[in-house]
């Protein structure tokens, strides 16, 4: 989802549902901070563990649910392309996905 494409609120709906979600946050937030915006499967699983302090995580359930759940969602919604077979996940949100996934970890950190 570009910048250009979140100009309604049918756009904006299917972000915010995009972004309900802390285990997506957490990987558009890795995607958005890398310096080509792409990444290796098994590094989103690393980070969105490591993210998830004070929750109990399991690795295996949560490379499951990010490559069946969780980045397709992302990739339908445009803000990711995921290529399971060689495992490369790319950021593709723009600057106002970026500026949403900021506002909301912000508050998640806060709290």
């Amino acid at each position: 989802m570009s910048d250009e494409q979140v100009a309604t609120g049918t756009e904006l709906d299917d972000l915010f549902e995009v972004l309900a979600d802390s285990h997506r946050r957490r990987v558009l937030a890795y995607l958005a901070d890398t310096d080509d915006d792409v990444a290796a499967f098994s590094e989103l699983i690393e980070h969105v563990a490591d993210d998830s302090a004070g929750e109990s995580t399991d690795n295996e359930r949560l490379a499951v649910s990010l490559h069946h759940t969780h980045l397709p969602k992302l990739a339908d919604a445009g803000v990711v392309e995921y290529d399971p077979r060689s495992e490369v996940v790319r950021y593709r949100g723009g600057d106002v996905v970026t500026d949403w996934v900021e506002l909301a970890r912000s508050y998640e950190t806060s709290e």
